[in-house]
C-alpha cells in the first residue's frame, strides 16, 4: 500500500480517536451514565483500529528498511491527535447541557 495512503489513514483516524478520547474523558466527570457508555464505546473502538494502523506503518518501515515512516507516523499522529482533541473540547463546550456538562451530577 502507498506510504501516503497509510499515513493518510493513520491521520484521519487518529484524528477521530482522540476525539472520543477527549469525549469520553469529559462524559467520565459528567453525570450522564449512557453519554459516557456511547463514547467509551467510540473511543476504545477507534484506539484499536488506530493501533493497527501504527502497527502496520512500524512493520512496514522495517520490512523496507524505510525507518523515516517510522518518524513520518510519529509526526502525523502527533499532529493528528492534538488537532481532534482541541477540536472536540472545542465543540464539547458549546454543545453540553444538563447532565452531560462537567461537574454536573
Amino acid at each position: 500500500m502507498n506510504t501516503v495512503i497509510i499515513l493518510a489513514g493513520l491521520a484521519a483516524v487518529s484524528f477521530i480517536q482522540n476525539a472520543a478520547f477527549t469525549a469520553v474523558s469529559r462524559s467520565r466527570n459528567s453525570g450522564d451514565v449512557a453519554h459516557h457508555a456511547k463514547w467509551s464505546v467510540a473511543s476504545n473502538g477507534v484506539w484499536f483500529v488506530t493501533q493497527i494502523l501504527i502497527y502496520s506503518s512500524v512493520w512496514r518501515a522495517i520490512e523496507t528498511g524505510s525507518y523515516g515512516l517510522i518518524a513520518a507516523a510519529a509526526v502525523v499522529y502527533i499532529a493528528s491527535t492534538t488537532a481532534g482533541s482541541c477540536w472536540m473540547m472545542a465543540k464539547m463546550l458549546q454543545t453540553e447541557t444538563g447532565k452531560q456538562m462537567v461537574g454536573s451530577r
